[in-house]
């Protein structure tokens, strides 16, 4: 009787659990049957870089059930196919909402944008791809900085390769950045370089003001990525500190900063050589104050800076990564000794010319003097190639802004609102420009230190660049004014750009 007892159990515990799973099975084939389907996702989109990005897709069920979104989870994000399956950059989230509102943080590229659906009862996942290329509204263009009412903003004509021309963008480092100047704004600078803290290469931008300048890392054309330039400088630096020359040697990634402690310093990371030692010194004194103005000389492995020793009244010579200044001497002493000039700089660049040349204009204090050097660089020894006294009647020593125009070798210089032109070559003058009512706040020709061979660009670096403003309305009136220098005629006006405040400085991103 035990027996069949048990025998009985047994066979109505199988019978009951055969009818359990049938009815589980049902269930679940009955769960899987309602297929979701996505609609409005398009196969593939193109987004911006800081821009806004919004998808908002439509979703159905297939048992023509009313669609619950408290049921299931959602998931946007990316991968990056291009990168190492250990890197963490591969995936990136960009949402856990229905619909995708998001503003775009990745560097341009291609990349897969995937949507995921999961059911929160039975796990079951619904997925849809498609194809997101990520470009950048500020890819190249020209960095303008302004002063409105006395404060920094940074605007940029960036240049739309489709279109063909320039769009204007507004204070691009607070509205992209986050990042609001304090104080007068004083230089905006693109340089290439390695960055310090990782060895990596850098497409950098300084921006500064009277009382701080940041370093933004836009390798990837974000503007995000920024950091005082107190914390690349390896030494105490005070609480306003801020550069006043920054100068590169291009795609030899060597630059100098002279700060407003009148310390000239140098990085070269791949030399090891950091920004903070004191270079403004010989091997064995103390601290010379230099000018402003520096000369640098770029296109090979044998870089170097001319300045100025203000006191000395002398040329002196920074020769790639050395600690210390060298002090030059002369192939042709009668012509001029730059170790005993005996006169004040009021101007010095490199022309951006075939030979590479010197330009430095000086007065003497005593005699009223006006003299214009030019000469090429040997190591350290200078050679002249002119040492000529300007006519007075020139009025080159009162001019505000000095340029050398890379075409011809001009010396371009304004005095208020008219523009001169100094020829060394037939030691004659002439004025090209009367503005007028304006008032002029910028006078350049664009330096390229990176991408030289840009055809473009090398276009754009032969134009004469004026900036001028409306001294009634210096907050929108500002302008920035591109000519051509021929060698017979005036300047040619051949592109205008409005809307600026005073213009302070102009560097271009390449």
């Amino acid at each position: 009787m035990k027996n069949i007892s048990i025998i009985y159990s047994a066979i109505l515990f199988i019978t009951v659990l055969f009818h359990s799973c049938n009815k589980d099975l049902g269930n679940y084939n009955y769960t899987e049957l309602s297929e979701i389907t996505i609609e409005g996702i398009d196969s593939s989109y193109t987004a911006f870089n800081q821009r806004e990005f919004k998808i908002n897709p439509k979703i159905t069920l297939s048992d023509n059930t009313t669609f619950n979104s408290e049921d299931f989870s959602f998931e946007w994000f990316t991968i990056n196919t291009s990168s190492s399956a250990l890197n963490a950059d591969v995936k990136k989230d960009l949402g856990t909402n229905i619909n995708l509102d998001t503003t775009i943080t990745l560097p341009p590229g291609v990349y897969k944008l995937y949507y995921r659906i999961k059911n929160k009862k039975t796990d079951y996942q619904f997925t849809k791809t498609a194809d997101l290329t990520v470009t950048s509204e500020l890819a190249d263009g020209w960095l303008v900085l302004n002063d409105i009412e006395g404060q920094a903003q940074l605007d940029m004509l960036s240049y739309q390769l489709a279109e063909m021309k320039y769009v204007r963008y507004k204070n691009i480092m607070e509205v992209y950045g986050g990042l609001k100047l304090k104080g007068k704004p004083k230089l905006v600078y693109y340089l290439y370089n390695r960055d310090i803290f990782n060895n990596k290469y850098s497409n950098r931008i300084y921006v500064g003001t009277d009382q701080e300048t940041f370093s933004i890392n836009n390798e990837a054309r974000t503007w995000t990525d920024y950091r005082n330039l107190k914390t690349e400088v390896m030494r105490p630096t005070p609480a306003n500190y801020h550069a006043e020359v920054i100068r590169s040697q291009g795609s030899s990634t060597l630059s100098y900063v002279l700060d407003n402690e009148n310390i000239l310093m140098h990085e070269n990371v791949t030399q090891a050589a950091m920004y903070g030692p004191t270079l403004n010194r010989l091997s064995t004194g103390s601290r010379l104050n230099i000018s402003k103005y520096m000369a640098d000389y770029s296109g090979n492995f044998n870089a170097f800076l001319v300045v100025f020793d203000t006191d000395n009244q002398r040329f002196l010579v920074l020769n790639g990564t050395n600690p210390a200044l060298l002090i030059p001497s002369s192939s042709d002493p009668d012509k001029f000794s730059p170790e005993n000039m005996k006169m004040d700089l009021l101007y010095m660049e490199r022309a951006l010319t075939a030979t590479n040349q010197f330009y430095a204009i000086l007065k003497s204090k005593t005699t009223n003097e006006i003299k214009l050097l030019r000469f090429v660089h040997n190591g350290t020894v200078f050679s002249p190639l002119e040492s000529e006294i300007v006519n007075q009647s020139s009025l080159l020593d009162q001019a505000e802004f000095y340029a050398v125009d890379p075409n011809f070798g001009y010396i371009i210089y304004t005095i208020g609102n008219k523009v001169f032109q100094y020829n060394p070559f037939s030691k004659s003058y002439t004025q090209i420009l009367d503005l007028g009512s304006r008032k002029i706040s910028l006078l350049k020709f664009q330096k390229l230190v990176y991408n030289k061979n840009n055809t473009r660009y090398k276009e754009f670096a032969k134009k004469m660049m004026i900036c001028t403003y409306d001294p009634a309305n210096p907050n929108t009136s500002g302008k920035m004014d591109f000519y051509e220098i021929s060698l017979s005629e005036m300047p040619k006006l051949s592109e205008s750009y409005d809307g600026f405040g005073k213009i302070v400085d102009v560097s271009y991103r390449e």
